[in-house]
Protein backbone atom coordinates (compact mmCIF):
# COMPACT_ATOMS: atom_id res chain seq x y z
CA UNK A 1 0.00 0.00 0.00
CA UNK A 2 1.45 3.58 -0.66
CA UNK A 3 1.60 4.88 2.80
CA UNK A 4 3.67 7.91 1.26
CA UNK A 5 1.31 8.71 -1.41
CA UNK A 6 -2.01 8.58 0.79
CA UNK A 7 -0.64 10.68 3.39
CA UNK A 8 0.79 13.50 1.06
CA UNK A 9 -2.77 13.06 -0.79
CA UNK A 10 -4.42 13.72 2.93
CA UNK A 11 -1.85 16.73 3.94
CA UNK A 12 -3.22 18.67 0.29
CA UNK A 13 -6.63 18.18 1.63
CA UNK A 14 -6.26 19.41 5.11
CA UNK A 15 -4.09 22.31 3.48
CA UNK A 16 -6.86 22.96 0.53
CA UNK A 17 -9.58 23.27 4.14
CA UNK A 18 -7.43 25.27 6.09
CA UNK A 19 -6.82 27.97 3.63
CA UNK A 20 -10.05 28.23 2.07
CA UNK A 21 -12.49 27.45 5.48
CA UNK A 22 -10.68 28.09 8.37
CA UNK A 23 -8.25 31.69 7.53
CA UNK A 24 -10.16 32.55 4.23
CA UNK A 25 -7.43 33.62 2.54
CA UNK A 26 -7.94 31.82 -0.89
CA UNK A 27 -4.24 31.37 -1.81
CA UNK A 28 -4.84 29.25 -4.54
CA UNK A 29 -7.40 31.57 -6.59
CA UNK A 30 -4.35 34.04 -6.89
CA UNK A 31 -1.88 33.87 -9.97
CA UNK A 32 0.98 35.18 -8.01
CA UNK A 33 0.78 31.80 -5.95
CA UNK A 34 0.99 29.69 -8.76
CA UNK A 35 4.26 31.61 -9.91
CA UNK A 36 5.85 31.06 -6.34
CA UNK A 37 4.70 27.00 -7.04
CA UNK A 38 6.74 27.12 -9.91
CA UNK A 39 9.99 28.46 -8.87
CA UNK A 40 9.46 26.58 -5.78
CA UNK A 41 9.40 23.49 -8.09
CA UNK A 42 12.57 24.45 -10.09
CA UNK A 43 14.23 24.68 -7.03
CA UNK A 44 13.35 21.70 -5.45
CA UNK A 45 13.54 19.37 -8.74
CA UNK A 46 17.73 20.90 -8.10
CA UNK A 47 18.10 19.86 -4.49
CA UNK A 48 15.94 16.61 -4.36
CA UNK A 49 17.28 15.47 -6.94
CA UNK A 50 20.62 16.04 -6.06
CA UNK A 51 20.00 14.38 -2.80
CA UNK A 52 18.30 11.25 -4.09
CA UNK A 53 20.00 10.52 -6.78
CA UNK A 54 23.60 10.12 -4.49
CA UNK A 55 21.68 6.68 -3.58
CA UNK A 56 23.07 5.33 -7.18
CA UNK A 57 26.37 6.03 -6.36
CA UNK A 58 26.29 4.50 -3.10
CA UNK A 59 26.51 7.79 -1.39
CA UNK A 60 23.23 7.70 0.72
CA UNK A 61 22.28 11.32 1.93
CA UNK A 62 18.63 10.68 2.10
CA UNK A 63 18.01 6.85 1.63
CA UNK A 64 16.71 4.64 -1.29
CA UNK A 65 12.70 4.85 -1.53
CA UNK A 66 11.14 1.87 -1.07
CA UNK A 67 8.64 1.54 -4.10
CA UNK A 68 6.11 -0.13 -2.21
CA UNK A 69 5.46 2.83 -0.11
CA UNK A 70 4.97 5.14 -2.99
CA UNK A 71 2.97 5.80 -6.49
CA UNK A 72 6.80 4.78 -8.59
CA UNK A 73 5.93 8.05 -10.57
CA UNK A 74 9.35 10.16 -10.44
CA UNK A 75 10.62 12.81 -11.88
CA UNK A 76 14.44 11.57 -12.61
CA UNK A 77 15.29 10.80 -9.03
CA UNK A 78 12.45 12.07 -7.01
CA UNK A 79 9.06 10.78 -6.44
CA UNK A 80 6.35 13.01 -7.60
CA UNK A 81 4.60 13.36 -3.49
CA UNK A 82 7.74 14.69 -2.87
CA UNK A 83 6.66 17.66 -5.10
CA UNK A 84 3.30 17.67 -3.43
CA UNK A 85 4.53 17.19 -0.11
CA UNK A 86 6.44 20.39 -0.36
CA UNK A 87 3.50 22.57 -2.08
CA UNK A 88 1.61 21.71 1.04
CA UNK A 89 4.43 23.20 3.01
CA UNK A 90 4.47 26.08 1.38
CA UNK A 91 1.04 26.47 0.85
CA UNK A 92 0.52 26.66 4.70
CA UNK A 93 3.04 28.44 5.76
CA UNK A 94 2.20 30.82 2.93
CA UNK A 95 -1.64 30.84 4.02
CA UNK A 96 -0.23 31.44 7.91
CA UNK A 97 1.88 34.66 6.72
CA UNK A 98 -1.15 36.07 5.05
CA UNK A 99 -3.69 35.60 7.83
CA UNK A 100 -1.45 36.46 10.56
CA UNK A 101 -0.32 39.35 8.65
CA UNK A 102 -4.12 40.55 7.58
CA UNK A 103 -4.97 40.16 11.05
CA UNK A 104 -1.98 42.61 12.09
CA UNK A 105 -3.08 45.05 9.61
CA UNK A 106 -6.69 44.71 11.41
CA UNK A 107 -5.16 44.84 14.57
CA UNK A 108 -3.40 48.66 13.68
CA UNK A 109 -6.05 50.26 12.44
Amino acid sequence: MPEYSILVALSLIIVFVIDTFILKINLWKQPRFYVFLFVISLLQTVVDNWLNGRWWYGSYIVGPYGSEFYSNIKIWNSPIENYFYGWGLLWLNLSLFEYFLKRKRVINE
